[in-house]
């Protein structure tokens, strides 16, 4: 019969943590990071909704309310930073701005360093090529004038 309490007291510990996780999610100062919130916890509570292990389950609980604290503190730090008028956001110029289907599949954003360094490998490869077709237009220009002057 302990069994069952345990699982009642766990049941009962997880939705009020979803609930909690949830609002904090929702009152997030930004759309994007709320929508972030919100996603990240639905899909972890989805994906370990089927687990039977009390001792697992125990773990889960205690990570969970370490992130409600760690939530807390991000919300509170996020609005305190959003009522600054001062403040002052870089924006990256190069952000390519196209969806991505999948950043798995892609990887992660081009960041402007990076971006900056293919261009220069670029460039140089541009160099290269051009040296190349250079020197081979000198060798035919030399080549035909060195004939031209033959008796």
């Amino acid at each position: 019969m302990s069994g069952v309490n345990t699982s009642l007291h766990q049941t009962t510990r997880v939705l009020g943590l979803y609930r909690k996780l949830l609002r904090i999610g929702k009152a997030m100062p930004t759309e994007a990071r709320s929508a972030l919130v919100l996603s990240r916890v639905k899909g972890d509570f989805r994906a370990n909704m089927k687990e039977q292990d009390p001792e697992e389950i125990e773990d889960m609980i205690q990570l969970a309310e370490l992130q409600v604290d760690n939530l807390e503190i991000q919300r509170d730090h996020l609005t305190e930073l959003a009522k600054n008028p001062n403040l002052i956001i870089p924006v990256d110029i190069y952000k390519n701005a196209k969806p991505r289907i999948s950043k798995f599949m892609k990887g992660p954003p081009l960041s402007w360093e990076r971006k900056a360094a293919q261009e220069a490998k670029g460039r140089a490869k541009l160099q290269v090529q051009q040296s190349q077709v250079d020197e081979k237009v000198d060798e035919e220009v030399l080549g035909e004038g060195a004939m031209d002057e033959m008796p």
